[in-house]
């Protein structure tokens, strides 16, 4: 069982926001299936989780952004586990085109009971999962436990939870929260700004048809949101913005 994983990926047109450079969401389906890969070479896929009524979520993420790339270019994604507790794990990306750096993520992963929804312990699960943790390079930061609850007269829309909008966990797919927080600003904020980092927190699964409540603050280049189901706090992020950079 390899303790470390590398895949590539081709930047599509489908892959790019309309600046032609790849987007932040998109870049989270690709360290997504990449996550999803190495863990089925390490035999904890959720295929094989779901045969004991099991799977895994993700509780968080962090991005550390440099340079994303522009159409057609090639994408390197090396991913570890690079710490574990009893009930989660981080995982690291450290992500590459053409040789240069172009964003650190970490994530951090639950296995849960698909009928209680409620965590398990991961070495119950997995015996080894202590021994595949690597050191081969410094583990990036980890994600930010957000606090902040914004006030109401800082709502934005209310979103109603549709087919398209869940994944293979029948819940809210994590890369569309992300998704739902871009929409909340105009187009041009996009081409003034790049994201410099951005910290996510999955707090309660969002599922198919609730109305989910959604709130934005913007400080300079600090921007939170807040997503709510019935006056619950289901989703934070934060990301802070700096002016654009070359393309690659």
């Amino acid at each position: 069982m390899a303790k470390v994983f590398d895949s590539k990926y081709r930047v599509n047109y489908n892959d790019s926001d309309y600046t032609g450079k790849l987007s932040l969401p998109k870049l989270g389906n690709y360290i997504l299936d990449t996550a999803g890969l190495h863990a089925t070479e390490l035999g904890i896929s959720m295929q094989t989780l779901a045969k004991n009524n099991m799977t895994w979520v993700m509780s968080g993420l962090h991005f550390e952004v440099f340079n994303l790339p522009t159409i057609n270019s090639f994408v390197d994604i090396h991913t570890k586990i690079s710490n574990c507790t009893k009930i989660s794990s981080q995982r690291d990306f450290f992500i590459t085109c053409n040789g240069e750096k172009i964003a650190n993520v970490s994530s951090e992963w639950l296995i849960i009971n698909t009928k209680t929804r409620r965590p398990v312990f991961l070495n119950e699960v997995f015996p080894d999962v202590f021994d595949l943790t690597s050191e081969d390079e410094i583990s990036v930061e980890k994600y930010k436990h957000l606090r902040f609850v914004l006030d109401d007269d800082k709502y934005q829309s209310v979103n109603k939870i549709k087919y398209s909008d869940i994944d293979i966990n029948k819940h809210l797919y994590s890369m569309r929260y992300l998704e739902m927080t871009f929409d909340l600003f105009d187009i041009d904020f996009f081409k003034s700004k790049k994201i410099k980092r951005m910290d996510v927190n999955f707090l309660s699964e969002v599922l198919y048809n609730q109305e989910v409540k959604i709130y934005k603050q913007q400080n300079e280049n600090i921007s939170q949101i807040e997503m709510r189901y019935e006056g619950k706090t289901m989703y934070r992020a934060e990301f802070e913005t700096s002016e654009p950079t070359n393309t690659l």
